[in-house]
């Protein structure tokens, strides 16, 4: 190993430092090929290196030890950033809600929504997940063809709606997934890159969308407003309104950013993750067929439930390696707010950071054969040898995702419920690609054809 002092920089490609113009072309080559790039970085420069960008120094990091420190050693030098390009596209859709706030604002809020997550209420939710997931499934016709990336999206919606905010979705899930589809176009291209005032194209299509969310969150919290309908997270929320705590009190503007924050980051990672589960499933099929083993096993036909879960360890395995090897959350981001040593640099206060989850994932000294699926890394024996964030598809520390539990719980039902009644093929033998921008997702669409089976009841 290359010794290294304090105060000395990380190898890493040359500043970029370009005229306005190829900003564009820039932005687009990274938004297309950023995770093979970056990859091809971290072979050529090692496991942190620093891209400066436009008069910023980038220090990007995969190694489960530089992340530790970032996260939990010394995360009181590190916040999430407030500028920048993924942090200005993600506070033009989500505004200062959880995932973007700092500091008082973040505690005082995340505060406010915790209970929402609690035991009690999320037994309540269980019932619902799985009645949701029931409908969906009874609606799928043996040798159709779906696009399940869709339907996982939609489904996942619904789900949430339901649970947090005692809301029926229907017709508004075409115009949810609209949104989403244009802000993950948006996301790293020439939108997050060009000034605001420039009236491009693409900068008009997410502000139409935009105006479409806005109108469904406001619509929804004005009618709760003054008329809380249960114990539901919204009418929580709502009730914060007059919170003698400033950093705590919500005006109609904070009601936005906190309900459109767990909306849609509520249901889109759970909704890519079962996604890209079913295109691995449908890739292994011995891992499949074990699957299913073990689901008429334990639930022998009937509906499952939260009680079953701890007895279908291969759900739970094949949804945790699912996320190792395509994590929605695929990078983190962050800004040292001090200066830090880490890996025997010094990162200057002000720097950019950020951690690739998805190479961190797949790191060839961490995992061994990286790229095979194998759920059985997730066996308890072998969970525990692993280094301390060398898996954090829900980020780690203070600001680990505060719907991490929920997210388990819905994405083991789901799988569950799926998979006791069909068997997905995938329709077309071209490969499935990753699109890489806001969340990690399958790039256009997941077509699958659908095969009904019956879960054999047990044989005691």
């Amino acid at each position: 190993m290359t010794h290294v002092t304090p105060h000395s920089r990380p190898p890493g490609p040359s500043a970029v430092t370009m005229h306005p113009w190829s900003i564009v072309p820039y932005a687009n080559r990274m938004r297309r090929g950023g995770i093979d790039i970056v990859g091809k970085r971290f072979e050529m420069y090692g496991d942190l290196y620093l891209a400066p960008f436009l008069g910023r120094d980038v220090y990007v990091m995969r190694h489960p030890d530089h992340i530790r420190e970032v996260l939990l050693t010394q995360a009181d030098c590190f916040q999430k950033p407030e500028t920048g390009l993924t942090a200005r596209t993600l506070r033009r859709l989500l505004g200062n809600g959880l995932l973007n706030s700092n500091g008082e604002t973040w505690r005082a809020h995340r505060k406010l929504v915790q209970p929402a997550f609690g035991p009690a209420p999320l037994a309540r939710y269980a019932e619902a997940m799985t009645e949701h997931a029931q409908l969906a499934v009874d609606s799928w016709h043996d040798g159709a063809t779906l696009d399940v990336s869709k339907e996982m999206m939609e489904l996942t919606l619904r789900i949430v709606a339901k649970t947090l905010f005692d809301h029926r979705i229907t017709s508004e899930t075409d115009r949810v997934a609209e949104v989403m589809r244009v802000f993950r176009t948006s996301m790293g291209g020439a939108d997050a890159v060009l000034p605001d005032w420039l009236p491009v194209p693409s900068r008009r299509r997410s502000m139409k969308a935009l105006a479409e969310i806005d109108a469904l969150v406001f619509d929804l919290i004005d009618a709760r407003r003054g008329r809380p309908t249960g114990p539901d997270l919204l009418s929580n929320l709502v009730g914060a309104e007059g919170e003698p705590d400033a950093a705590a009190r919500l005006d109609r503007r904070a009601l936005r950013d906190e309900v459109l924050t767990l909306f849609l980051a509520g249901h889109e990672t759970t909704s890519h993750s079962l996604s890209w589960t079913l295109h691995l499933l449908a890739s292994h099929p011995d891992v499949e067929a074990q699957l299913h083993a073990e689901l008429d096993r334990v639930l022998g036909g009937r509906p499952v439930t939260l009680e079953d879960l701890p007895n279908l360890g291969l759900v739970d395995r094949v949804l945790a390696e699912s996320m190792r090897l395509y994590p929605p959350a695929y990078v983190i981001p962050r800004v040292s707010t001090r200066p830090s040593e880490i890996g025997g640099y010094t990162i200057p206060a002000g720097s950019d950071v950020v951690m690739w989850v998805y190479h961190t994932h797949r790191h060839p000294d961490v995992h061994a054969d990286p790229l095979r699926f194998d759920p059985d890394r997730f066996l308890p024996e072998r969970l525990r040898a692993l280094p301390s964030c060398a898996y954090l598809p829900f980020g780690a520390g203070s600001r680990t995702c505060i719907g991490k539990r929920f997210a388990q719980i819905e994405a083991q039902l789901l799988l569950a419920t799926i998979a006791q009644s069909v068997t997905l093929r995938h329709a077309s033998s071209e490969p499935v690609r990753m699109d890489a921008s806001v969340t990690l997702a399958p790039k256009g669409g997941l077509p699958m054809v659908v095969a009904r089976r019956r879960a054999r009841a047990s044989a005691a």
